[in-house]
């Protein structure tokens, strides 16, 4: 069967992409398979305790998942501003990383559903996976010519550099195989310069037990040098990504962007219910707002104002002693031992996490002196 060109199929159904959107085309069977590269990156640990596509390395690293598919789809959106972000923002305020501001997922989401109507009405089989355990999302990003994968880890492309999330479609049709393009980093290494934690070392590597946007993430308790690292960052660290070349724009204009500046004191007193509607796109423990809460109050710890210390002596007592120990890490931080100890004696004298907590905080600060 003559093999079709993907864009001509798609403009002849009425779909067309705009220059946000990249498609490549790999044929299968591919003979790819991640299935080593996810269970070496396990085997070492260095995905800390993330599961998604570490929880079945044979399936999710598998390219050639279905008998029945001649192609892969590999459609890419690029969400690149023109601008770039400030990282400044004043005391008592926190960050949302760039890649986390809006919910960038879903121009791709429709596209795809676009894409996935067509294929219905022509009677084509297909299986699409977007942001899915079950599918590793570059598996087809080189062999569809779309670019390469950085030092950062990130999958980067000319034009819109790692600014970009991924979707794939298995489809039974022979589409137009796209040539793979020569690209690399070269000596390139300012992810590695940019990252705080030292999480990207390794060439080619990223070690997610020293990751911020990892942490951010994790249900467990963050490490004190990690607490440091966050600096006023309250969901998401995009250092690698904007200090990343071929995400840059020649001309660098900053601005100041709303969607990216929070109120530590305001999240950290919302309603939970809220606060999960308010930043449903978020990846967050369990849908549990509590985590949400103890990212701020690291933040807060980080960039106080003038109101800090007694914003923790106000709203202490209503929560667990989850987010406490937080709150008196912050008041530590910024050596208020006497607010610690008032606390401590008000609310929580009997309480054995607390008091070992507390003792582990003096022992920190005793160790740094």
């Amino acid at each position: 069967m003559k093999e079709i060109n993907i864009i001509n199929f798609l403009e002849d159904n009425d779909i067309k992409l705009s220059s946000n959107f990249k498609l490549g085309v790999t044929s299968l069977p591919s003979n790819i398979n991640f299935e080593k590269k996810i269970s070496e990156i396990k085997d070492k640990q260095l995905h800390a305790n993330m599961k998604f596509t570490f929880s079945k390395p044979e399936y999710s690293g598998l390219a050639d998942k279905f008998s029945w598919a001649k192609s892969a789809l590999l459609l890419t959106y690029n969400y690149k501003n023109k601008t770039q972000p400030s990282m400044l923002v004043s005391p008592g305020y926190g960050q949302i990383a760039r890649f986390a501001e809006e919910d960038y997922y879903l121009p791709l989401k429709n596209k795809i559903l676009e894409i996935e109507k067509v294929f219905e009405n022509l009677d084509i089989k297909f299986q699409s996976f977007i942001d899915n355990p079950s599918h590793y999302d570059r598996t087809f990003f080189v062999s569809s010519g779309l670019g390469w994968q950085g030092k950062s880890t990130m999958m980067l492309t000319p034009g819109s550099g790692p600014w970009q999330l991924l979707a794939t479609i298995y489809v039974d049709f022979n589409f137009k195989e796209n040539k793979n393009s020569e690209f690399s980093c070269g000596e390139c290494n300012l992810c590695q310069i940019s990252c705080p934690t030292g999480a990207l070392d390794m060439d080619y590597k990223l070690d997610s037990n020293k990751c911020i946007s990892y942490w951010l993430q994790s249900p467990e308790i963050i490490p004190y040098e990690i607490r440091d690292a966050i600096g006023n960052k309250f969901y998401g660290c995009d250092d690698c990504l904007t200090s990343c070349p071929p995400g840059q724009e020649n001309k660098i204009i900053v601005t100041f962007n709303k969607n990216q500046r929070v109120n530590l004191q305001e999240i950290i007193e919302s309603d939970d219910e809220r606060l999960l509607e308010k930043y449903y796109w978020f990846y967050i423990p369990k849908r549990n707002a509590e985590f949400l809460k103890r990212n701020a109050i690291i933040a807060l710890g980080n960039n106080p104002d003038n109101s800090t210390s007694e914003f923790f002596r106000n709203v202490y007592s209503k929560f667990s002693t989850h987010l406490k120990i937080y709150i008196l890490w912050a008041l530590v931080k910024n050596n208020n031992f006497e607010l610690c100890e008032q606390l401590i004696k008000l609310y929580d004298s009997g309480n054995p996490n607390i008091l070992e907590e507390y003792e582990k905080l003096k022992e920190m600060i005793s160790l740094v002196k």
